[in-house]
């Protein structure tokens, strides 16, 4: 008889149990709620730069020079920044993370590819400011567009560039004005910058660069001179070479006093045990101002005179 009163417990029990499972099941769940994204962050950006490059080579009794200045105008998401560097980063040496007067260790270049977001809006717009002309020694000259057409979804709008062809050339120490005529979106701006001068004879070791490839001894101290008056520029140096198969950099920053020593801890790593091949150099002087116009979140024309070369390392033997 217990046994039966046990039995009808337990199936009561069981009973209560189905009960409180429907009743539960059949209650509305309640859904996290969603994140909502925060309104973006829109920045539009003026890059102007100048720049006057100088290439000797092997045999060359004069070097071969070339001028241009290229203008863009992004705007874009701040959280697409990444995209922005990895595209229009490039407009002169990298230096920003260096102390004056200090050099990087010699490290490979890591690959920087931009990445793009799943959404199929672009990332980058390169936006009109209307005609623009270069102006210098009382000549103004046109710096036409160059559509940049949609490429992956990635950037898209216009570019203004000239060079020598477009009678635009490179007069040290001359003062230009970069003009734009403005659009609806950005107003008319001037920027004024005077034009760095040449960095002169360039000597590594106290040797002319036109006398022969000059070589970087490794564990050596290597001496760079160039012909500096202190004006407040800075000058960067920078060794691009191969070794094992990938990329290696060494970047100097210097104070542009015309002499400039590089340790020798960093030449020490500055070789490559399969190749016996020349390498590239470069020093450049860099001159920089930074403007504002209602349309833009900030704006800069950088002025950069380089001079390039090849170099020979230390044989490893």
């Amino acid at each position: 008889m217990i046994f039966g009163e046990r039995q009808i417990e337990l199936s009561r029990i069981i009973i209560l149990l189905i009960g409180i499972a429907f009743f539960f099941s059949g209650c509305p769940r309640t859904e996290a709620p969603e994140t909502k994204r925060a309104d973006p962050v829109i920045l539009s950006e003026g890059i102007i730069t100048a720049k006057a490059s100088r290439f000797f080579e092997s045999g060359s009794e004069e070097p071969f020079e070339q001028f241009e200045i290229v203008g863009v105008f992004p705007r874009f998401d701040l959280e697409k920044i990444d995209v922005v560097d990895s595209l229009l980063g490039s407009r002169g040496p990298q230096s920003d993370d260096l102390a004056l007067d200090t050099c990087s260790s010699p490290a490979p270049v890591l690959s920087s590819r931009a990445r793009r977001g799943a959404d199929d809006e672009t990332a980058i717009e390169l936006i009109d400011v209307g005609d623009v002309s270069l102006e210098y020694r009382g000549v103004r000259r046109a710096v036409p567009t160059r559509t940049f057409p949609d490429l992956l979804k990635v950037i898209d709008g216009v570019i203004y560039s000239a060079n020598e062809s477009r009678g635009v050339h490179f007069l040290p120490g001359e003062t230009y004005t970069f003009r734009a005529t403005g659009t609806d979106e950005v107003d008319q701006f001037d920027v004024v910058l005077d034009a760095p001068d040449d960095l002169g004879d360039v000597k590594l070791d106290g040797d002319l660069l036109v006398d022969h490839v000059p070589i970087i001894r490794r564990g050596r101290d290597l001496e760079i001179s160039w012909e500096g008056e202190g004006y407040g520029d800075e000058v960067v140096a920078t060794v691009n070479w191969t070794s094992m198969g990938l990329p290696w950099s060494l970047t100097c920053r210097m104070r542009d006093d015309g002499y400039f020593v590089i340790p020798g801890r960093f030449t020490a790593g500055m070789y490559d045990p399969l190749a016996s091949d020349d390498h590239e150099m470069s020093l450049s002087r860099i001159r920089q101002v930074s403007f504002r116009s209602n349309g833009l979140s900030s704006g800069e024309f950088l002025f950069v005179v380089s001079t390039n070369f090849l170099v020979r390392f230390e044989s490893a033997r």
